[in-house]
């Protein structure tokens, strides 16, 4: 009867790791603004990406580790004017727990007053925007870079790219200028250098806004976060500090802990430590019980999950710490194909004075546990890494054209040129194609040239290409390049299922497959992904791919919805056509697990309707959002422990990240 009571007690824990719901919530904690606070004579703000100083009209902008990698801008004659306007205002709080001091820090500050209007510098986490409120008529920004960054312009003049070469780590940023209307249009501004040696930017004239802005390394995810109702909570480090922001509506508080680290978040309190303590606080950072961390036996925190009455944190021990099992059932899980060693790790049960109740010794891969979470459900406790998953849906993202439609374009000995020409031509019935001077169209390397090129095909700069009717006509549209970057397979599907899905467009690229031959620009057709349920599927953990407007991280911060919890999918497959030897070979296909081919250039070429100058980089900056929850599909070891011993191990379907 032991047995048997056992055994289901087993049985019911499975079934609860597998059917457990995930819920999606936007948390984008990154597009929340920066803040702004006074320090002697100087302003400061300081994010997990980048810090800023303001002092007497120059503008010290840190983006990289090194003391080396600070940009100067210098705004000239500018006019003092208040610098914070209370309807700015946003409360932060900075310290240590239990000795928390309020700051008056502000979404917004000013830099000082032209004839032409008012100069001030906001932002969010990444973002910093240096905006001129036009008053007057003709408007200009005229700055100056005073550092030892070296600058190239772009050849449309729309951007300034700035690199230090005595930075060790890649740095660099690139700025932009827009006109602003008062309808909230953007239009690119244009980069004009002075005889000085500085730079100036022309309003439109109608613009109400002129901006200088620079959009600063890459995405990141929250370290922690949860989800409450309508509270949003989110921690970042900030060097050996930790940064907690939360958001109610239009509420925004930060807290900023000094040597701190974050370990957990609640309903009600927060986990951390700090002094070589563990403490609970609630969400003003009040103490309210706290623990020498060698007393709770462990020498690493790895996770938490806090509850109404308990606290559960995981956590390497030292070789001495004696168990205390628990009663409840506790699955570990981790996938099969991990070659790490086995690491003894302890499972502690807290009561909120962080009293140990109960630890229980779990094993874990090595390489599992910086990624390791806690999860309490009413069976008993998961502890791991992975989703598992008792079914997976699926869904392909294909373009909208037909191989036995493409068969009919003419074809050259090999390359993608024909190909995505005439599929523009065969999804405008109004069009006929003409591929006249057929030298002239791209066939080979897929690199930052092929885009202008096709444009050029299309205005019928090299023969008459399209024709509606006997008309010659240009079908309009731009070939983007610049920003359509994929460093992986993985990346590579995914802005293929982006344009699929939003445009319907195919996508082109060079690719090594198989394995040893020679690269070949293929035309990618569909890209199938599975997941554990619909809602973890790209388009809609990225709302569709729909961006709205405004800047690309504001777009793909409200079209992407970050998980609370597991909610991976896997690419299960890639389906392409190839033009070889004078041939066509349609609806080829790679296995999205399948090692043996790899993008070999990372530039790619599609063609959506450009009618908004950030669409491409919100594509970039959604992707960025979506690829960390890209995972593959197989087997996962779940061992079950009942009173602290190992009761039985087996495996379940499910999805796991890859961890070096």
């Amino acid at each position: 009867m032991k047995q048997l009571t056992l055994t289901a007690l087993a049985h019911i824990a499975l079934l609860g790791s597998i059917v457990t719901p995930v819920q999606a919530q936007n948390l984008d904690s990154t597009t929340l603004p920066i803040l702004f606070f006074a320090q002697g004579d100087s302003y400061r703000a300081l994010s997990p990406w980048y810090s800023l100083r303001y002092q007497a009209q120059l503008v010290e902008l840190q983006t990289c580790s090194e003391a080396a990698c600070i940009q100067s801008i210098k705004f000239n004659g500018l006019e003092a004017t208040n610098s914070f306007d209370e309807r700015n205002y946003h409360a932060s709080f900075a310290g240590q727990a239990g000795g928390m001091k309020k700051q008056d820090t502000y979404s917004q500050l000013n830099l000082g007053q032209y004839e032409q209007g008012t100069l001030y510098a906001s932002g969010n986490q990444r973002r910093i925007t240096f905006t001129l409120q036009v008053s007057e008529q003709p408007s200009s920004l005229q700055f100056e870079f005073s550092d030892d960054y070296s600058t190239s312009i772009s050849d449309d003049n729309a951007s300034l790219n700035r690199i230090s070469k005595a930075c060790k780590s890649t740095c660099s940023t690139t700025w932009q200028a827009f006109n602003i209307d008062k309808d909230g249009r953007y239009t690119s501004a244009k980069f004009l250098p002075t005889q000085a040696g500085g730079w100036t930017v022309h309003g439109s004239n109608d613009a109400v806004k002129l901006e200088l802005t620079t959009l600063i390394g890459q995405y990141q995810p929250p370290n922690k976060r949860h989800h409450q109702e309508d509270l949003s909570q989110s921690s970042l480090s900030l060097n050996q500090d930790s940064v907690i922001m939360m958001q109610q509506g239009e509420l925004h508080n930060q807290y900023t802990f000094y040597d701190t680290q974050v370990h957990g978040m609640g309903d009600n309190h927060w986990l951390m430590s700090q002094d070589e303590s563990l403490m609970l606080t609630d969400h003003s950072a009040n103490v309210q019980s706290a623990m020498r961390i060698e007393n709770l036996g462990l020498q690493q925190i790895i996770s938490s999950d806090i509850k109404s009455e308990s606290v559960f944190v995981l956590g390497v021990p030292y070789e001495y710490a004696k168990p205390r099992p628990s009663s409840r059932t506790i699955i570990s899980q981790y996938p099969e194909t991990s070659t790490s060693p086995m690491v003894a790790t302890q499972l502690l049960e807290l009561d909120h004075a962080l009293n140990l109740l109960f630890a229980t010794t779990i094993y874990l891969p090595e390489s599992e546990l910086p990624y390791a979470t806690v999860e309490l459900h009413e069976w008993g406790v998961l502890v791991g890494t992975g989703e598992a998953a008792a079914k997976s849906t699926s869904h392909s993202y294909v373009a909208n054209q037909s191989s036995s439609a493409m068969a009919g374009c003419p074809m050259i000995a090999s390359g993608y040129g024909y190909g995505l020409l005439c599929w523009k031509a065969l999804n405008n019935p109004t069009l006929t194609y003409t591929p006249a001077n057929s030298a002239m169209i791209p066939v080979t390397v897929v690199d930052n040239t092929t885009p202008t090129l096709m444009n050029q095909l299309e205005d019928n700069q090299h023969g008459i290409i399209f024709k509606d009717g006997s008309n010659p006509v240009d079908p309009g549209g731009s070939w983007t390049h610049p920003d359509n970057i994929a460093t992986s397979k993985e990346d590579l599907a995914l802005a293929i299922a982006m344009y699929h899905y939003r445009w319907g467009s195919p996508v082109a690229a060079n690719i090594v497959y198989p394995v040893g031959s020679p690269s070949q620009p293929v035309m990618f057709r569909e890209v199938e992904y599975q997941a554990a349920n619909s809602s973890n599927l790209p388009h809609n953990v990225c709302n569709h791919f729909a961006a709205s407007s405004g800047y690309p991280e504001y777009q793909a911060a409200d079209a992407c919805m970050t998980q609370t919890g597991f909610g991976l999918f896997s690419l299960m497959s890639l389906t392409f056509d190839r033009w070889q030897g004078g041939n066509y070979y349609p609806n080829l296909n790679v296995g999205g697990q399948d090692n043996s081919w790899f993008p070999w250039f990372t530039n790619f070429v599609g063609d959506p309707p450009v009618t908004d100058p950030f669409q491409a980089q919100a594509s970039k900056e959604m992707a960025a959002r979506i690829k960390h929850y890209n995972a593959n599909y197989g087997r996962l070891i779940q061992d079950t422990y009942l009173n602290g011993q190992l009761f039985s191990q087996g495996t379940v379907a499910g999805y796991y990240q890859t961890h070096l």
